[in-house]
């Protein structure tokens, strides 16, 4: 079970509904408690065609190539496409492709596994789920399209599925081992990054609070052609100025919290500390460096919670992300150990024919007097020291080609290639009837 289903709770809501519905079963369906659907038993030929069909190697990679090309279709999309034209008309009717592909793919899936009973039913995999409720929403989007176009208004209003659509990349999420990993890994990390954001709203607020105590009325300047000689507010109204409070400031709770963020964010924070510094009182003209002692605050603010608390989200992730590729690593052990007890039977099987066909008559007992003195021939020692000798020959011919060659040597590189073609082509068509046509291009090396 993988982590994700392991930790969501949503997930372990359905575990418990799937359990709860294998109690309630009536007895005609536990006596088909492995029936797909309770239609399909194991041994039909439609399931065993449909599971055949799932675990290809190229099935993933078919649907993920579809997938892109949904994303692209999707992409092209744009407000003012004229519905009468080519443009539209193609992208209504590549919508109705890709959402009959991904409806039948879903459909052999089921079948194949099972609908939510069974230990590897359809919807027993939160990945299954996701694709599921895709597929429905796309399936929905064209029947409400359909309805509302003609004529029924309420209905129009639901076409907002359609914006769904954009969601159908993530269903790339449950075929990259890559993007499942990372999803997995912040789908885990949610609980306890949840706790590490409760301690570090707690700093920012006792840091807010105490900002406001330290700088609340103080966070304000004369703005002026000459300021030199103005010390207070009064001196600046008197002076025709203009008294102005800085962007960032500690005037309340809820715009300490915002200086605060940005002094986390270590985005313009050097600013904000050193209005702190030449904070000198209220309605007072900041001067430069009044209070370095105030550089403890913001030090201190910086140290606890830009640096260690902060950093405690990537450490939670970073651990998480490990203890999922873990997990990963081990089922994708456990995967290629299967795949290799198949590989090994299935070799094992063939060796098994191979000795039985070994053991009857060859092959070749049935050929005519004729077609015996060709595989003789093409089964001689001698022809391939031959043909050896002619790829020599060959190689040498065409290493002799130059820049301005004489036509001499050009008409004998010509003539010696056709010579040389001439050869291997007998060679070729002397094997295909010696061998036959499928021993001919089953054997590698002879090809």
């Amino acid at each position: 079970m993988d982590v994700l289903y392991s930790s969501s709770s949503l997930q372990g809501r359905f575990a418990r509904l799937f359990r709860w519905l294998e109690k309630k079963q009536p007895e005609w369906c536990r006596q088909r408690d492995t029936w797909s659907l309770y239609l399909f038993p194991p041994e039909s030929r439609f399931r065993i065609v449909c599971n055949k069909i799932i675990t290809h190697k190229m099935f993933d990679h078919i649907v993920l190539v579809i997938i892109f090309l949904n994303c692209i279709t999707i992409a092209m999309e744009r407000p003012r496409i004229d519905p009468a034209s080519a443009e539209r008309i193609f992208l209504t009717l590549s919508n109705y492709i890709f959402t009959a592909i991904f409806v039948a793919e879903m459909t052999i899936k089921i079948v194949a596994l099972g609908w939510c009973f069974g230990e590897k039913a359809y919807l027993r995999s939160s990945w299954n789920i996701l694709d599921g409720m895709l597929v429905m929403i796309s399936v929905i989007d064209i029947l409400v399209s359909l309805i509302s176009n003609s004529g029924t208004k309420i209905l129009g209003m639901l076409r907002v599925l359609r914006l769904l659509r954009t969601l159908r990349p993530l269903r790339v999420i449950s075929r990259a081992p890559g993007l499942k990993l990372v999803v997995e890994t912040l789908m885990s990390s949610l609980k306890p990054i949840g706790n590490i954001v409760v301690i570090c709203c707690a700093f920012f607020i006792i840091f807010g609070i105490l900002g406001v105590q330290l700088f609340k009325g103080k966070f304000f300047v004369c703005q002026g052609e000459d300021v030199r000689n103005i010390t207070n507010k009064s001196d600046c109204l008197l002076a025709s100025h203009k008294w102005v409070r800085h962007k960032y400031n500690f005037d309340n709770l809820g715009q300490a919290l915002m200086s605060l963020f940005v002094l986390a964010s270590k985005d313009g924070w050097v600013d904000i500390m050193y209005d702190g510094l030449d904070a000198v009182g209220v309605d007072q003209q900041p001067v430069m460096n009044y209070n370095p002692w105030m550089l403890l605050y913001f030090i201190s603010f910086l140290l606890i919670v830009a640096f260690f608390v902060l950093n405690m989200f990537v450490g939670v992730v970073v651990e998480n992300f490990h203890k999922c590729r873990r997990h990963q690593e081990a089922e994708e052990a456990k995967r290629r150990e299967e795949k290799r007890l198949k590989r090994m039977e299935k070799k094992r099987r063939s060796k098994e024919k191979e000795l039985a066909e070994a053991q009857s008559k060859p092959y070749y007992s049935d050929y005519s007097r004729t077609r015996l003195l060709i595989h003789k021939m093409c089964t001689s020692h001698y022809l391939d020291l031959f043909i050896t000798i002619v790829i020599g020959l060959n190689v040498i011919a065409m290493s002799m080609e130059h820049y301005q060659q004489p036509e001499e040597l050009t008409e004998a590189l010509k003539i010696c290639n056709y010579v040389f073609t001439l050869i291997f082509v007998l060679e070729s068509v002397f094997k295909l009837v010696a061998f036959g046509f499928r021993r001919f291009f089953k054997d590698k090396s002879v090809v």
